[in-house]
């Protein structure tokens, strides 16, 4: 393959495409599962762990591909990640089985270092001042995926069940191909006795109270959120039937383009934020406030989903909800670069990247829990009491550090 191209275009805008080239196959993709889940009889329980075994993945090895980013450049990680993240989904199109669908997606988080890696690059060019912005394209890139993802994925599931999972895949390849061309490596710290191996960060992490305490708060943002990304449309079945299945045939997959077009209109609210509003929001109030007003806005609309008498309100919460997490994860995400010694973006953004993949891992597996046992509201009225606990954790953090506050001093690694 020839080298890449030198670029007078601006690197956040090349790392955006690349994301939200692949971040679209992700959408189309993650609304397709709970689907498919009722198609092979699975209960909600093992739904939570299908969507669980992909961040579990991610979760051990997100601050390893970090680190082998921080040594070997960003670049060849994020390009090879993107490879292996499209061999996964061609295996999901050809799954017939829910243990096929789980190999798919513990194949899909061994390789899911894309995010946390992008996370790096950008904190490699932009200026603390513009850290928050650049973290928010991420975000926007998300919003992006999942508006016209399960859109996208709904539609092609109507026609053929392995449709989505193949336009996933060669979506994926694009992005490998588009960052391989157009990516430059950006210059970097570097540290030639960097160790592919977290425990120390984790220590490390922990033994900072800023660094800390922003890990908890993201960890209690995404275990709350992941069980609205879980449950959703199995509580939609349960609770909405009309809406779900108009046509009183009980057939799942019919239910997929109703998916998602609502999974569409959260996508666009949060592209708008995370890409916009954000830019506007932190010079004005700092990352530490956005980070109490977000989980207090997505509990309101979890307890608005959970008690909803009817479908129109369900509307209400979906409209409230990506304020709340368009507010919040961009700000945190700045938070946690930081704080991080500037030599080490890579390691503590892959270390962050693992304590969200952590939440993915047991909120879906706690809210399909819930779900059997308590009923498909409870997940999310259990859900906006965590994020209430986290708005009260993030207020005594501003009270302590402040709307916002410089780069930590850089680290020096402990000896082991």
């Amino acid at each position: 393959m020839p080298p890449p191209r030198a670029s007078g275009r601006s690197p956040l805008l090349l790392i955006f495409l690349t994301v939200f080239i692949d971040l679209l196959g992700f959408g189309i993709v993650i609304p397709l599962l709970p689907l498919y889940s009722r198609v092979y009889h699975a209960s909600e329980t093992e739904l939570g762990l299908l969507f669980g075994c992909f961040s579990g993945m991610q979760f051990v090895f997100a601050p390893m591909w970090g680190r082998l980013s921080d040594r070997i450049g960003r670049k060849p990680v994020l390009v090879g990640g993107l490879l292996g993240t499209a061999a996964s989904y061609v295996l999901f199109a050809l799954a017939g089985s829910m243990p096929l669908l789980f190999v798919s997606r513990l194949c899909a988080g061994f390789f899911g270092a894309n995010v946390s890696t992008a996370q790096a690059y950008i904190a490699d060019v932009t200026t603390l001042e513009n850290r928050a912005k650049g973290m928010g394209l991420i975000g926007a890139a998300f919003g992006l995926g999942f508006t016209l993802g399960p859109w996208i994925g709904g539609e092609l599931a109507g026609i053929s069940s392995r449709a989505p999972g193949f336009l996933a895949a060669g979506l994926s390849l694009a992005a490998a191909l588009f960052g391989s061309w157009n990516l430059v490596e950006p210059p970097r710290e570097r540290r030639s006795a960097s160790r592919i191996f977290h425990l120390d960060q984790v220590r490390r992490a922990f033994a900072d109270g800023r660094i800390g305490i922003i890990l908890v708060l993201s960890f209690l943002f995404i275990f709350s959120f992941s069980a609205f990304e879980s449950m959703f449309v199995l509580f939609g079945l349960e609770r909405f039937p009309a809406v779900f299945d108009r046509d009183g045939t009980h057939d799942v997959l019919k239910a997929a383009p109703i998916v998602g077009r609502y999974m569409g209109l959260i996508g666009i609210l949060s592209a708008i934020i995370q890409g916009g509003l954000i830019r506007r929001l932190v010079p004005r109030f700092g990352e530490t406030t956005l980070a109490v007003v977000g989980p207090a806005l997505l509990a309101i609309s979890f307890l608005i989903l959970g008690l909803a008498p009817n479908w129109s309100v369900v509307i209400v919460a979906c409209v409230v909800m990506p304020l709340g997490f368009g507010l919040n994860n961009p700000a945190l995400q700045s938070l946690v670069s930081r704080a991080s010694p500037v030599d080490e973006q890579g390691a503590f953004l892959g270390l962050n990247q693992s304590m969200l993949s952590l939440a993915r891992m047991t909120g879906p597996l706690a809210a399909g829990v819930l779900f059997t046992a308590r009923g498909a509201q409870v997940p999310f009225l259990a859900g906006a009491g965590v994020l209430v606990g986290s708005a009260l954790i993030a207020a005594a953090y501003r009270a302590r550090y402040g709307a916002t506050f410089p780069r930590h001093a850089s680290v020096q690694p402990a000896e082991v």
